[in-house]
């Protein structure tokens, strides 16, 4: 009687055991479908939404890599979305929302009119939009580099290489944005050449191979010697040099100058995302994100065929600028002859963001 007791209670435990094992495994395996899960979709994520391919040498394909670099960096997952147009906006983010993208980063300024309902639309999702102007919501953000400044360097640059005393400048369409520049640019100029005249080719479009190369042709015909643009790829930079024109690269698609290139325009924008995205962890910081030659994103390559004088010159003007040296300061007269600053002063960045003027010296040369 008390084998078979004895008997009974062990096959019992054995079965407890046995039940119990099967139970730990169970919780073992959807511990780890769900933790694991969990973890995967707890890990931070960022998106880039291009208007054209994320192939595109120039504009496109150096700041896709960008994120993508700054991404690795931060061990973020990233999603590229490129050829999208402002019609298809709301359908690709509402695509990435879905798959739990936070951080959306907006490369077309073009985007900025259909973002207003989709930041209020997802309001957990940080939309940075490619521009200065002021936020519309509180979850948008607006980022840029601040290009003036070595825009300015360039000038000094363009304006003591240029013997005709005629330098030109391909960009897309006037905006605040591309006048900004032109005006640093030319008042790099002047700085070394009061008599220069800059001479600026509209194409009308940020990306357009052949009135890319037409505007070259046509600054080169109206006796422009040295150039410099504001486009998306470097189009104007190649038919420079194929044209024998000595110009200053915005794109530069080589790891050493071409032989007409006397300076390159280089922006990291892996460190721009890098901040863009680790400021937003830290909760703080302005809805403007607007990094310069003083935060290090942005420089200005000089050849090394430059004479000694170019190359002293523009190092000295970049230290000016390291400095402090505000660009848009002192007597700055406009093409109409009214005064937009005087001696003593400053532009503030405010206005800066606002630019609708050209500056005295600046010719706008039509299409023939």
């Amino acid at each position: 009687m008390k084998n078979s007791s004895h008997n009974l209670l062990s096959r019992r435990f054995r079965i407890l055991s046995i039940l119990q094992a099967v139970a730990v495994c169970i919780c073992i395996f959807l511990s780890v479908q769900y933790f694991g899960h969990e973890t995967r979709d707890d890990k931070e994520s960022a998106a880039l939404i291009l208007a054209s391919t994320k192939e595109t040498p120039g504009w496109p394909a150096d700041i896709a890599q960008g994120l993508q670099s700054a991404c690795d960096k931060l061990d973020y997952d990233v999603y590229i979305e490129d050829n999208i147009s402002p019609e298809n906006l709301s359908q690709v983010v509402d695509k990435l929302v879905h798959r739990g993208v936070k951080y959306i980063f907006l490369a077309n300024p073009t985007y900025q009119n259909n973002l207003e309902p989709l930041a209020t639309a997802y309001p957990k999702v940080t939309f940075y939009a490619n521009s200065v102007g002021e936020a519309v919501s509180y979850n948008m953000i607006s980022y840029s580099v601040r290009y003036y400044e070595v825009r300015y360097m360039a000038g000094v640059l363009a304006g003591l290489h240029t013997k005709s005393g005629i330098v030109g400048y391909v960009a897309p369409f006037p905006a605040p944005e591309t006048r900004r520049d032109i005006n640093a640019f030319a008042l790099g100029v002047q700085s070394v050449r009061p008599d220069a005249r800059v001479m600026v080719r509209w194409t009308q479009q940020w990306m357009n191979p052949q009135r890319e190369k037409e505007a070259v042709y046509q600054l080169k015909l109206s006796g422009a010697d040295v150039m410099t643009y504001f486009q998306a790829t470097h189009v104007a930079g190649d038919e420079a040099q194929a044209q024998g024109l000595d110009y200053i690269d915005f794109h530069p698609n080589e790891s050493h100058l071409t032989e007409h290139c006397l300076a390159a325009v280089e922006t990291d924008w892996q460190q721009v995302f890098t901040r863009l995205l680790q400021e937003n962890l830290q909760k703080e910081g302005s809805h403007i994100y607007w990094q310069g030659m003083l935060d290090g994103v942005v420089k200005l390559r000089l050849a090394r065929n430059l004479t000694p004088k170019e190359e002293a010159m523009t190092i000295r003007t970049r230290q000016r600028i390291y400095d402090g040296y505000p660009v848009f300061s002192g007597n700055i007269i406009d093409q109409y002859g009214n005064a937009k600053c005087r001696e003593g002063e400053a532009i503030n960045s405010y206005l800066l963001r606002q630019m609708d003027w050209l500056v005295k010296g600046v010719e706008i040369i039509e299409s023939r």
